[in-house]
């Protein structure tokens, strides 16, 4: 696997390479579009940039959502603790989103269109194109969709800001029927570089991503959240941690090829866990609590909530006061889990609990909380294994309570989601869970932008409002302020 992410590192390297300015033109300007190039290729370009590079990782799945769920501190960029607004950090997902993988997947769709494919390979990038979607509309509310990626194929290079209530049924309705077109064994090969062409695990893939859409739309829209969600369980979801769909990085050659964890790290030496995630562990007995900080660094979790000189001032504490993550677990080669057999088993659990099916609840409750204390040893670093015992033990200790079931749910999800602080902070606003406490429940910081609230989205990059401004100035009108305190259609808790 390491020699194949390195040969499609180099090919995708000979025709993707682009610019990371704000200039909307860019943004519309194909750079993967030839007639030439084959599509395996492009697909092995898109899945490596859909596991993203240092850059949109920590500008803005760390340093915003990873704070924001207070999972991960940084206090040399503490904005997402105090909520305030730094921009780039906020912009920096959409941009990279809008100039790669959102482009290259609709011309991959543009092209398998052209050459009459309607079968697996066309299945597999529309399923994947809800996954790239997904994650946008989360953040950021309505945003461009039926015409993004357009500019070199139509021409179309101000697309229109679609509802996000739309966008949520159509990419419903396209994982339905990407699943519906997975058949023969696909002529991908190993430019799948997520499951080797393996249809069936693909298959998996679509329903537990049509699950997490299904149950992210529970609080607005009920019928079609349940009708959904037993459609995707019904189709099959991911079974086991084999099913886990994840990138397998590399120490090279470049840094696409690398977990942008691995690459962060070292940059920001002051990034540490936080006080939030770091007691609710301890204070469960949680045998990942060794697993996600360093256990040979200070037993003790970043306070939220402050910036640097009022750590030192109130508490007479800097971040070397605080545990670090895992080096184990942020290696160059770690890999990067795009949706896993945790988080998919913990959602079935919550489905099964409104339902008032708490047996079946438990049962997916436990099987969720077992893979993800599980996955840290089969697919970070075997020295990370947490054996059945313990397992066994820690389950016995904190056993599933039907009066408490979607709290305690919503608690494991939240922490089944370290790393994937995107998924992490769209649950934590849909579901509730984590009851977190703004600014960790220290007085608010004076500069605040949110009215002292936890934030409930982020923000455009302000330039669209020159670039796109008719388009923007729409979506202000139908969603509201370009702030964080306006909620996705969904937020409704």
């Amino acid at each position: 696997m390491k020699k194949l992410l390195t040969l499609f590192f180099t090919l995708s390297m000979m025709v993707f390479t682009t610019s990371c300015d704000n200039d909307f033109e860019d943004l519309n300007v194909d750079p993967t579009a030839s007639t030439n190039l084959d599509v395996n290729p492009k697909f092995a370009y898109l899945f490596l940039k859909s596991a993203g590079d240092e850059f949109e990782h920590s500008f803005t799945n760390i340093l915003c959502a990873g704070q924001l769920t207070q999972q991960v501190i940084d206090t040399d960029f503490p904005q997402g603790s105090i909520y305030t607004t730094r921009e780039d950090l906020q912009a920096a997902w959409w941009i990279v989103a809008y100039q790669n993988t959102v482009k290259t997947v609709v011309d991959i769709i543009a092209q398998l269109e052209s050459e009459g494919n309607t079968g697996t390979e066309m299945g597999i990038a529309r399923i994947w194109k809800a996954y790239i979607f997904h994650t946008i509309v989360d953040q950021y509310g309505d945003t461009p969709y039926f015409g993004a990626g357009q500019g070199f194929l139509s021409g179309n290079i101000r697309p229109a800001y679609d509802d996000a209530q739309d966008i949520y049924m159509d990419m419903l309705n396209e994982l339905e029927e990407g699943v519906a077109q997975l058949g023969s064994p696909s002529t991908l090969g190993t430019a799948d570089l997520i499951y080797g062409g393996d249809t069936a695990k693909w298959s998996k893939f679509g329903n537990s991503l049509m699950l997490r859409l299904a149950m992210r739309i529970k609080n607005v829209d009920p019928s079609a959240s349940t009708a959904w969600a037993n459609k995707a369980i019904t189709g099959g979801t991911m079974s086991s941690s084999s099913d886990t769909a994840f990138m397998t990085h590399t120490n090279g050659p470049q840094q696409l090829n690398q977990n942008a964890w691995g690459v962060y790290q070292p940059r920001y030496v002051n990034a540490r866990i936080g006080a939030t995630i770091y007691d609710w562990l301890a204070d469960h007995g949680d045998p990942r609590l060794n697993i996600l900080a360093d256990p040979n660094g200070p037993a003790a979790g970043n306070r939220y909530g402050l910036e640097r000189d009022q750590l030192l001032a109130i508490y007479g504490e800097t971040p070397e006061s605080y545990a670090r993550v895992n080096p184990a677990i942020t290696q160059l080669d770690s890999p990067w889990v795009f949706i896993s057999y945790a988080q998919t088993s913990l959602l079935e659990a919550e489905f099964a609990a409104s339902a008032g099916n708490h047996t079946l609840a438990e049962t997916k409750y436990n099987d969720g909380v077992t893979a993800n204390m599980q996955i840290w040893g089969s697919h970070y670093d075997a020295s990370l294994t947490v054996d059945n015992s313990t397992i066994n033990d820690y389950l016995t200790a904190n056993p599933y309570d039907a009066s408490q079931g979607e709290r305690m749910i919503g608690e494991q999800y939240w922490a089944a989601s370290f790393f994937d602080f995107f998924e992490s902070f769209s649950n934590f606003r849909r579901s509730g869970y984590p009851e977190l406490q703004a600014f960790g429940g220290h007085d608010p910081f004076p500069g605040n932008v949110t009215n002292g609230a936890i934030p409930r989205r982020l923000i455009y990059p302000s330039n669209e409002g020159s670039v796109n401004t008719d388009n923007f100035n729409a979506a202000i009108q139908a969603q509201g302020p370009n702030n964080q305190i306006t909620r996705v259609w969904w937020d409704v808790n």
